[in-house]
């Protein structure tokens, strides 16, 4: 697992925007992905993009994490993710995806160190194993997480095809001022909800 550093971010006059950075870490699960895996939702494709009906295919989603289902013993756990769209590009200063998404996720992962906070953003790598109830369900290979105040969301995008009750906590959704470059804490709990009432969750949906 690698996290993304949260640093000061610096207003300057303008906004740039940059393909997407795999780490060091990261650039060996990125780079088994085929060009069609690298974008993974995007408004100028002629193909729409789905996270179902793709058992047995290795991945890479990014994805909000709305909570815990389960813990085992040994220190292994499944998330439950809120898939959003990327279509490859972000933001030079801070990682930008879509407030839209596919639908909800499971992933699997092993012991970690350090924690995976609630209502972060991440990018998973792996197999998609099985998919019930039109939930996916993926076993992780590597993740890469960004932190409140690292990510920003925009609303172009493909279609919502999301969780509607995530989408009841997106305030900012409803003044039609989604994009913010220079996110701070106010900013995240009007577009995703309050990290303390999202840990662990009875179920995708």
């Amino acid at each position: 697992m690698d996290v993304q550093p949260v640093k000061e971010l610096k207003r300057t006059g303008s906004l740039g925007t940059c393909a997407y950075r795999p780490t060091e870490k990261e650039a060996p699960y990125y780079q088994k992905l085929d060009e069609s895996g690298k974008v993974t939702g995007s408004s100028f494709s002629s193909k729409p993009f789905s996270i179902h009906n793709k058992k047995g295919k290795f991945v890479s989603w990014f994805g909000v994490v709305r909570g815990v289902l389960d813990t085992k013993a040994d220190g292994t756990m499944t998330l439950l993710l809120e898939q959003k769209y990327f279509d490859g590009l972000t933001d030079c200063h801070i990682q930008l995806v879509s407030v839209a998404g596919g639908g909800d996720f499971q992933a699997m992962l092993g012991p970690i160190e350090g924690i995976i906070p609630p209502l972060s953003l991440v990018r998973v790598y792996g197999k998609v194993v099985e998919e019930k109830n039109d939930v996916p369900r993926v076993e992780i290979e590597y993740l890469r997480l960004w932190p409140w105040l690292t990510f920003t969301f925009t609303d172009m995008g493909p279609e919502d095809k999301g969780n509607p009750e995530w989408a009841k906590y997106c305030q900012v959704c409803k003044n039609g001022r989604v994009y913010n470059p220079y996110p701070d804490q106010s900013y995240y709990l009007n577009a995703l909800g309050d990290p303390k009432d999202f840990g662990t969750v009875p179920q995708a949906r």
